[in-house]
């Protein structure tokens, strides 16, 4: 996978853990929940920022 496709990948990622933190906000999740999807995308979205940092680097 060249570094393009792994960039991508991770917005990818990051965008759908962000999407199913908002799902669950907007259906009123258990608070735990709510942590735990914001922490993977919080985590996804790191991931993301490291990557496109590596590629703007190049």
């Amino acid at each position: 996978m060249t570094l393009e496709q792994s960039i991508d990948l991770a917005e990818l990622q990051a965008d759908m853990a962000f999407d199913a933190y908002l799902a669950a906000f907007d259906e009123d999740a258990h608070p735990e929940t709510l942590d735990s999807l914001e922490t993977e995308a919080l985590i996804a979205r790191s991931r993301y920022d490291d990557l496109r940092s590596q590629g703007l680097g190049h």
